[in-house]
């Protein structure tokens, strides 16, 4: 994987200074948790070879959290389920819960048609000849 290429590019400060940029809220604290200074950071921001590592391990750490909400997804539309099909469960509690359900669902194949149509647009962008100025 070219990420992964990417960030045995880097020195191991650097390495450590990406993954503490995934675990901080601040550069600041990112810069002390990786043992470097603010304007190193700030530094290495700048570079491209240190933002494009930056970058793909955020993908991939949005990658295990999208891995983990699928699983946690089927557990939460089991758990809407049960509240729906509970006769204790009260009717308004129910109803949101159907509204809940039918809304995510909506979003769900409204996301999927436009990955669809974005790749179709990809794929016919990747067709054409270049054109040159």
């Amino acid at each position: 994987m070219r990420h992964d290429r990417t960030r045995e590019a880097l020195s191991p400060k650097q390495q450590r200074a990406v993954a503490a940029l995934l675990s901080t809220v601040e550069v600041k604290a990112a810069a002390a948790e990786a043992g470097i200074s603010r304007d190193t950071l700030h530094r290495w921001l700048k570079q491209p070879l240190f933002v494009e590592a930056v970058r793909a391990a955020e993908a991939e750490a949005l990658d295990e959290l999208s891995r983990l909400l699928v699983r946690l997804g089927r557990t939460a539309v089991a758990t809407i389920a049960k509240a729906m099909n509970d006769s204790t469960t009260p009717v308004a509690t129910k109803i949101r819960a159907a509204d809940v359900a039918l809304g995510r669902l909506l979003q769900l194949r409204e996301l999927a048609q436009l990955e669809g149509r974005m790749q179709a647009l990809e794929a016919a962008v990747a067709q054409e000849p270049r054109k040159t100025r």
